[in-house]
């Protein structure tokens, strides 16, 4: 719930000349095609692992005034998974807000246009493996994608838009002392639309 107020700010936010695009893509293997591999170090003698993971994401992006070339852009996530960890089965629940720059390389026609950007975040996690730990993460990731224009519909365009993603991740608080203390992830995100009004 609170995610939605946020979101429903931002859009309350927006300038209304300003160029918007809103993303709505899933990180889910087996229903929507985003691939994510990961990789996370273990902490003092316990393993690694390497998982894949399933959620939702919804992007928001906007142009910064005098800077047709630059948005700023808001992330929210969800990612619930069950994860067979060794001998145990696991679930992990993440809820996480960043924010971050994007540069369109083509201001004049952000339809088509290549773009790139970075972001920074804070995650909250619960995992659930024998007991259930929490913590605080930090985040910080770049992108990188083309978009298509595929026309207009109504008031919006729709674009479809691939990216390649890369994400470093600092565990904190109970899951840091227990389990893990920095992880990476890269995505290859080949079916996500842009929305631009």
């Amino acid at each position: 719930m609170k995610l939605l107020v946020l979101l429903v700010a931002l859009f309350c936010v927006a300038a209304a000349r300003a160029e918007r695009i809103i993303s709505i893509d899933s990180d889910t293997l087996s229903y929507t095609g985003a691939l994510n591999f990961k990789s996370d170090s273990g902490a003092k003698n316990k393993s690694d692992r390497d998982t894949n993971e399933f959620g939702l994401k919804l992007n928001f992006a906007q142009t910064l005034t005098g800077y047709p070339q630059l948005m700023f852009k808001g992330i929210g996530r969800y990612e619930r998974s069950n994860i067979d960890y060794g001998t145990t089965d696991t679930t992990n629940t993440i809820f996480a807000l960043s924010g971050g720059l994007l540069f369109n390389m083509d201001h004049k026609d952000v339809a088509n246009s290549m773009f790139s950007g970075f972001q920074f975040g804070v995650e909250h996690q619960n995992l659930d493996i024998s007991t259930q730990e929490s913590g605080l993460n930090l985040t910080l990731g770049v992108e990188a994608g083309k978009r298509w224009d595929m026309g207009k519909f109504s008031m919006t365009k729709i674009s479809y838009a691939p990216t390649f993603e890369f994400l470093v991740r600092r565990y904190g608080g109970d899951i840091r002392k227990e389990y893990f203390t920095n992880g990476t992830e890269l995505k290859l995100n080949f079916l996500k639309f842009d929305v631009l009004f």
